[in-house]
């Protein structure tokens, strides 16, 4: 899990790649469920909320994650502007730093069963989040 992951993109060739390894399995609905959450929820600590989410994905009990998003969403009155909550959280850098460290990493890449390749990258989210964390 390196910290510079910015030559991983260096050229187009390298681009592809990325984009091909991430329509493998549920990652690109893992990401999109990661960020409609956060902006559903606007958690005060982004990285703990998907660190949590992670966790629940694992044990498989994602079954109620997004119920749980639904009752915290509604009973969150001082819900900001997605908008703003996005800029006041830098949740575009976060996102982007993780997806970064998961193409770098390429876990599951070359896992032939999907669901034992989709396990590879939630743990991998997980030692990334709880790096990030602190744990």
């Amino acid at each position: 899990m390196g910290e510079d992951n910015g030559d991983i993109l260096s050229d187009e060739h390298a681009v592809e790649q990325a984009k091909e390894y991430l329509r493998q399995g549920d990652t690109v609905e893992f990401f999109e469920k990661i960020a409609s959450y956060l902006l559903k929820v606007q958690p005060d600590y982004p990285v703990e909320f998907c660190l949590k989410f992670v966790e629940k994905k694992l044990s498989e009990q994602d079954a109620g994650v997004e119920a749980e998003a639904e009752e915290i969403k509604a009973a969150n009155a001082n819900r900001n502007d997605d908008s703003k909550y996005m800029k006041k959280h830098n949740v575009s850098d976060f996102l982007d730093k993780w997806i970064l460290a998961l193409i770098a990493e390429k876990c599951g890449a070359h896992e032939s069963d999907i669901t034992k390749a989709n396990t590879e990258r939630l743990q991998f989210h997980k030692r990334y989040l709880e790096k990030l964390v602190g744990k």
